[in-house]
């Protein structure tokens, strides 16, 4: 049987192919053949993502034999042996997928196994909005605009890419580390976009126009503009949807300012660093009205919105490095000082568990102020916490455990379905030139 669940299986991605490169769609083809090769590595999500995609497949059959049968009979052509056949490959595909479902199936799958689920269903939902993408609007896709047709390869690659996240923050010991290489990448593939965009082409860029990328404008280019509330609206979905893991997996400014803390251990900021973000709010909100009523030349209105961005490296560099804490995020981001209000709104919780025994090994760890003994005390995480998990990591007896309101079953189920959101979101946001 572990021969035949994967030569089964494979046979039945290469009887789509087949069909598929015939009817003209051969990235389809090619993602069926690919997809088919995997099934001889033996790592537990490929079992559960080849189930749904076969019975998937299996409906596309039935589909396909309709439609021929009815094409058949309008020409008045013999349809019988084509509906015999084409069932018959039907019921193969959905044989296959009953086949991974199988003990024999689950013992052969086994690589990775506690990461399956989260990796498995990451893989599904990045390629399945991302081809569904290709067809509704594929200048999202770089890929795309780049060499038109080529999108669901970029979505294929992205749901690997997706599986790769997941299993690595799945892991709750290598998760902190893992978590800065992966947001470097993100940041980086963004910046290089912009690059691209001011030096090769503009179809680097989203929108074929440049916008400053800095995140305190998501809020504050609307106010000055009177337009423009893509991002806020891209932000406000995905604070809706992970809550204040924007400021410690999505943000492309962010990830500097945090690499910059994790040189030197935590220690408390002053007091003065709580208040800043108040009034570096409230002052961009009186130049961006000066600057408005004014009707002052954009390229003024651009240079203050860059200063704003640039004062992440001197934060970074004397006060992130000097504290171990996220000094730009919390004295200066008007985004940053936003989410934190707003985080009580979220459904996303980081609670003490009866595990718990104050060691404070938490409180240790954390750059962000949000795990102090008042906090504990309360049973979660303080307001300044941006869910980067890395408490969880540090915690010997899993004395803390993130929680939302009306899942009380599983206690793990909550930070699952977190990582397949947080993957998703960041796999879907590579993916698209965001500028």
């Amino acid at each position: 049987m572990y021969i035949v669940i994967p030569l089964v299986s494979m046979l039945a991605m290469l009887l789509a192919a087949a069909h598929f490169w015939r009817s003209g769609a051969w990235r389809l083809g090619l993602a069926c053949l690919v997809l088919g090769g995997l099934l001889w590595l033996r790592k537990a999500w490929i079992r559960l993502a080849l189930i749904p995609i076969l019975l998937g497949l299996a409906g596309r059959w039935v589909w396909t034999t309709g439609m021929y049968a009815q094409l058949r009979i309008m020409l008045g052509e013999p349809w019988q042996r084509l509906v015999i056949i084409l069932l018959g490959v039907a019921a193969f595909t959905a044989l296959a997928a009953g086949l991974l479902l199988t003990a024999s199936a689950r013992k052969r799958y086994a690589g990775q196994a506690e990461s399956a689920a989260v990796q498995a269903v990451s893989f599904l939902l990045v390629t399945a909005l991302l081809g569904l993408t290709t067809v509704q609007a594929p200048q999202l896709l770089l890929a795309d605009r780049l060499l038109p047709g080529s999108g669901m390869l970029q979505a294929l690659g992205l749901g690997f890419w997706a599986v790769l996240v997941a299993g690595s923050l799945s892991d709750r010991r290598g998760a902190p580390a893992a978590r800065l290489r992966i947001w470097r990448v993100f940041s980086i593939v963004f910046f290089a976009q912009l690059v691209l965009g001011l030096t090769v082409s503009g179809l680097f860029l989203m929108t074929g126009k440049l916008h400053i990328p800095v995140p305190g404008l998501i809020l504050l280019a609307p106010l000055y503009r009177g337009d423009g509330f893509f991002m806020l609206l891209l932000f406000g979905l995905s604070f809706l949807l992970v809550g204040p893991a924007w400021c410690s997996q999505l943000c492309y400014f962010g990830v500097w300012d945090a690499d910059a803390a994790r040189r030197q251990r935590p220690v408390a900021p002053p007091a003065w660093l709580k208040r800043l973000p108040f009034v570096v709010l409230g002052l961009a909100v009186a130049v961006v009205s000066g600057l408005k009523a004014a009707q002052a030349p954009d390229w003024i209105a651009g240079g203050a919105g860059l200063a704003l961005g640039l004062s992440l490296i001197p934060m970074a560099w004397f006060f992130s490095r000097k504290w171990g804490v996220a000094a730009y995020c919390l004295g200066c981001c008007p985004l940053g000082l936003v989410v934190r209000l707003a985080s009580r709104l979220s459904l996303w919780r980081i609670r003490r568990t009866p595990a718990c025994t104050d060691c404070g090994a938490c409180s240790r760890s954390c750059r962000q102020g949000a795990l102090s003994p008042g906090s504990l005390r309360n049973g979660e995480a303080g307001p300044s916490c941006n869910l980067c998990r890395d408490c969880l990591a540090v915690c010997p007896r899993r004395g803390l455990g993130l929680r939302v309101p009306g899942l009380s079953g599983d206690p793990g189920l909550p930070e699952k379905i977190f990582l397949v959101l947080i993957t998703v979101l960041h796999s879907l946001f590579l993916g698209m030139a965001r500028v």
